[in-house]
């Protein structure tokens, strides 16, 4: 379950610098206990134990402690990732289906990221869940979309929306509509198979970002989104949604789910 950690011994008394800020920021929401990356889609959470006497002994004792509380914390705190503009993980984990099951077994695909020990005598546990394999199960159920059976006839690797400047609230399954209502793209637009590689869209701040241009490819369509509704969903105007409409006639990118969504951080 828990990879290698990487181990940092810390002075009592340290000199904390701001790192030099390379690329965009992340998309970093916080929960109750924790935080959610939306950008490489992760659930982090940490733990800490401190020897009373202050020596730096027993730092494996410590770290199997912090370790202990973890798996209670993890699972606590995947209930709260927002599925969607009205669910939360906490109701597809509350069902009596088998993919509820499966959700609750993959919390503990929860992996140790780095272990801080000070000469204090404290100990630090950061772990990480994985989202997409974790939510795999129920996104790949949601997932309906049928694949094209023949090759594309323009060149459309995926869909980016810039929603930078609207008050959006990342959820892993968004929707964007276009300026009528109709859906353009959603959970159900996905193939199962490609749910089962991806997640449904993924949040940068900058669309430039190394991610979203892995996610997008190379010759995305580039939209701006006009407005939010359910301060999740995403809507476009009138000549974005001609744009949209124009190179899903000719491409099956949306059913890949090459999709990523530009957000203020």
């Amino acid at each position: 379950m828990a990879a290698p950690a990487r181990a940092v011994l810390l002075a009592a008394f340290t000199l904390v610098i701001a790192p030099v800020a390379w690329g965009s920021t992340p998309i970093v929401r916080a929960l109750s206990a924790g935080t959610l990356n939306w950008t490489t889609m992760e659930l982090c959470t940490e733990a800490a134990e401190a020897n009373s006497s202050g020596s730096m002994a027993g730092y494996e004792t410590l770290e199997g402690r912090a370790r202990a509380t973890l798996g209670p914390r993890m699972l606590n705190l995947a209930r709260e990732v927002p599925i969607d503009a009205t669910r939360s993980s906490g109701d597809l984990m509350g069902s009596t289906d088998a993919v509820a099951d499966k959700l609750d077994a993959n919390v503990s695909l929860w992996e140790v990221t780095e272990a801080r020990y000070y000469t204090s005598g404290r100990v630090e546990v950061e772990v990480c869940l994985p989202v997409h394999p974790w939510l795999r199960p129920a996104l790949t159920r949601m997932a309906t979309g049928v694949d094209r059976s023949s090759p594309p006839t323009v060149p459309v690797t995926g869909l980016v929306v810039d929603a930078r400047g609207l008050k959006v609230d990342p959820v892993i399954a968004p929707e964007i509509r276009d300026a009528g209502g109709a859906l353009l793209y959603g959970a159900e637009s996905m193939t199962s198979f490609a749910a089962s590689q991806r997640p449904i869209a993924v949040y940068v701040s900058d669309p430039a970002d190394p991610v979203a241009v892995r996610r997008a490819g190379e010759q995305p369509v580039i939209v701006p989104a006009a407005s939010v509704s359910d301060r999740a969903n995403l809507v476009l105007d009138a000549a974005a949604s001609a744009i949209v409409h124009k190179a899903m006639e000719s491409a099956g990118f949306l059913q890949q789910g090459t999709v990523v969504i530009v957000v203020d951080p």
